[in-house]
């Protein structure tokens, strides 16, 4: 295993994230992180400080996946630690966005709206989103 094969697990079984989201999360192409995780492109050790700052990462944990050992020695795999990484998680994103947030009214605005539909509707809605993020994306790119 790698640093990269560690991350995916990580991000698999604790933070419970996708791909994409990490990349975005650490400011990475999905492509590259994806080459990470399966090996076949060496994490750049420049980014492993911004990788713990992120998701908050305990030193005992981040140290064996640096050290390619078993996270399992130092996490329970499932459980209370898994749902404390989430919330950690949860709470460093919330943190970090927060101005954002605050300043810009239509981010609020489309909070608000989604917290008022029910869960079919609200999964339509941010369906309608992530389509425009892929377009504008695709149309920013050329």
């Amino acid at each position: 295993m790698s640093f990269g094969t560690q991350l995916r697990e990580y991000r698999e079984e604790h933070l419970e994230i996708t791909q994409k989201q990490m990349a975005m999360d650490l400011g990475l192409d999905a492509g590259n992180l994806s080459r990470y995780e399966s090996n076949h492109r060496e994490f750049p050790i420049s980014h492993l400080p911004h990788v713990q700052k992120v998701y908050d990462i305990p030193d005992d944990v981040f140290l064996a996946m640096i050290l390619d050992r078993p996270l399992k020695t130092v996490l329970s795999l499932k459980g209370l630690q898994t749902l404390e990484y989430q919330s950690s998680y949860s709470d460093s994103f919330v943190e970090q966005h927060a101005d954002l947030i605050e300043s810009e009214p239509i981010l609020k605005e489309i909070i608000m709206r989604t917290a008022h539909l029910n869960k079919e509707e609200r999964q339509l809605f941010l369906s309608g989103i992530r389509n425009l993020l892929q377009l504008f994306g695709n149309q920013s790119h050329r």
